[in-house]
């Protein structure tokens, strides 16, 4: 009865854990690679996602599992779902990704996870990849696309009749102060409009003011950013 009940808090903390910071969407490839399976009767084992399809089915291999787990034969996702089935598509574990792990339950009611041991990254928010190349200095680049900026988009948004409406190109952190140091108090998604209310140059470079929230509270956020491969920008000045 004790381990039931402590079943259930257990399972009820994982919901709230996933309502309160859910996944970005993931394709089936992120899932393939080798796991660690950590929970189920017996400690730690491992199992192969496979990317290669059987009969149909992607293929599941596990090693030194016992329980439940040790007769996985395929696997499918579904968004942030992972299945993991027996012969004849028996259901062997329902996973959910978050926090760069799938977490769940096996048919028995043990709790499990899966942790990556292939270098897999899920559960993490998307942000713009850009190309790694040398460095080019004759124009300001988009983040998401390498692609040279538009004059209109390269210079600070014009705010003297407002806010200005923009779009992300990558992910933006929103801090409290002007300084990179200060506290991220919030975060733009790659493609997500926004409103910039004032932009001015400071010590740290420029800097645009941005509303956070409905409770009247402002940040700051960067236009320009620099490495080694050159110069971009990281939001356009318009949103589609």
């Amino acid at each position: 009865m004790i381990r039931h009940s402590a079943i259930a808090a257990i399972s009820l903390i994982l919901g709230l854990l996933a309502l309160s910071a859910p996944a970005a969407a993931q394709s089936p490839q992120a899932y393939v690679g080798d796991w660690v399976v950590e929970g189920g009767p017996l400690g730690a084992c491992k199992i192969n996602l496979s990317g290669q399809a059987m009969g149909g089915q992607l293929k599941a291999t596990t090693f030194t599992c016992v329980g439940p787990m040790s007769f996985a034969w395929s696997w499918a996702a579904n968004g942030n779902s992972v299945t993991i089935m027996g012969m004849n598509n028996f259901r062997i574990a329902t996973l959910q990704a978050g926090r760069g792990v799938l977490a769940g339950q096996l048919n028995d009611g043990s709790l499990v996870t899966l942790k990556p041991a292939s270098g897999q990254r899920i559960g993490t928010p998307a942000q713009a990849q850009k190309p790694a190349t040398g460095r080019r200095e004759n124009c300001y680049r988009r983040y998401d696309n390498d692609l040279c900026a538009q004059a209109a988009d390269v210079t600070p948004p014009r705010t003297a009749s407002g806010p200005v409406r923009v779009q992300a190109l990558n992910q933006l952190n929103i801090r409290s102060k002007e300084d990179m140091k200060s506290p991220v108090i919030g975060k733009f998604a790659v493609g997500q409009c926004f409103l910039v209310e004032a932009c001015r140059q400071t010590q740290w470079g420029l800097r645009c003011r941005v509303p956070v929230g409905d409770g009247g509270q402002k940040g700051y956020v960067i236009k320009y950013f620099s490495d080694q491969t050159g110069d971009y920008i990281v939001f356009r000045n318009q949103c589609r």
